[in-house]
């Protein structure tokens, strides 16, 4: 098979702060941005997917990174999430591919350039962020086939060449057992005959018509985008556990519950917090119904774990929940003991003041 048409694109995501004003932004380093919502091909059945707040997607001059021509795309998620994209022209043999990617996969001159390129970016869009934070990174390739020569369909792709699409999604070049050649292309999708989509959790295999593979990988990359919300939020709770849980009871002690009322409040207000973040990137995306690109999403979000991610978040939260009520409780029992302290200090000055007036007498 010739590659005569294709790409391979390297993602990087960064989350960089909680939100990012997109209203406020012109130009991204001379360049101008415009909304980036997914371009659905028309199918039978409606779209499912939409951005109620589209990101902005702009286009960065080309770089030369490790001996590669690069084309360079950074796009901005309002939840505080900048994707930025590098794209490889990707022509010739199987072998070629194969080739690219295990190379692309193996330099980090990728991501030096990208997290320097976003560091750049951050530091112009200044006030645009909304409490700027040491970035995570996430990051996923996609191996992007227009057109193969001779042309063939999903099934025949599947049947002929099945393992060398495996050792091309998991970069892998020893001999793979079957079972995890059928595992690895398990989770894979065709509307068409000619076309097949299969995702991966680090890797995805698009080959389709431009618009439909466009429409495919906007939707991966979202989901990518929140993995890597659930995983800042994840570190996020992790380190006030750590925090709350040495604000031993002792510590939290003082004459009117003062201390544990200023743990409860903070606690209280990182529950809020956390929440209001996770709705906001959870809700960036409409989906709605069972269609084409509906399931390639739900599909790309199992695979990539989200709901494992979600319920281990959910139970933090819980016991995050459970330390308020804790540091609430505290502070109430102190102030229950201050007055019940004063009300012993007023019985016995009234006592006192009794004893004194009767031996006056």
């Amino acid at each position: 098979m010739e590659i005569s048409a294709g790409a391979i694109r390297l993602y990087f995501l960064f989350d960089v702060s909680d939100t990012i004003d997109l209203r406020s932004l012109r130009l991204i380093e001379g360049e101008g941005l415009a909304p980036a919502d997914i371009p659905l091909r028309q199918h039978a059945s409606p779209a499912y997917l939409q951005f109620p707040v589209p990101p902005l997607v702009a286009r960065l001059p080309d770089a030369l990174l490790d001996g590669l021509h690069a084309t360079v795309r950074v796009k901005f998620f309002d939840y505080g999430v900048i994707s930025l994209r590098l794209s490889f022209d990707a022509r010739g043999s199987w072998d070629d591919l194969a080739d690219l990617a295990a190379r692309i996969r193996r330099s980090d001159a990728f991501l030096r350039y990208a997290s320097s390129a976003v560091t750049r970016i951050c530091d112009e869009l200044g006030s645009a962020l909304d409490d700027r934070h040491e970035p995570l990174v996430e990051d996923y390739l996609v191996i992007d086939l227009e057109r193969i020569e001779p042309a063939i369909g999903s099934e025949a792709l599947l049947r002929d060449h099945a393992p060398a699409l495996a050792h091309l999604l998991l970069g892998e070049r020893s001999t793979l057992a079957r079972a995890e050649i059928d595992e690895a292309l398990r989770i894979r999708f065709s509307y068409f005959a000619d076309d097949l989509t299969i995702v991966q959790w680090d890797t995805a295999f698009v080959y389709d018509r431009r618009e439909s593979s466009d429409a495919i990988q906007d939707i991966l990359e979202f989901a990518n985008s929140q993995l890597l919300e659930l995983r800042t939020y994840d570190a996020r709770l992790d380190r006030e556990l750590d925090v709350i849980y040495a604000d031993t009871p002792a510590r939290s002690r003082s004459l009117l519950g003062r201390r544990a009322a200023d743990r409860a409040a903070e606690v209280r207000y990182l529950i809020v917090d956390v929440l209001e973040l996770l709705d906001r990137s959870t809700n960036a995306l409409k989906v709605v119904g069972d269609a084409y690109y509906a399931r390639i999403y739900r599909s790309a979000a199992q695979r990539l774990g989200l709901a494992d991610w979600q319920n281990q978040l959910d139970r933090k939260l819980a016991s995050v929940g459970d330390m308020y009520r804790f540091f609430n409780d505290e502070s109430r029992s102190r102030r229950d003991e201050f007055m019940e302290l004063i009300v012993i200090v007023l019985i016995a000055l009234e006592v006192v003041i009794g004893v004194v007036t009767l031996m006056r007498r």
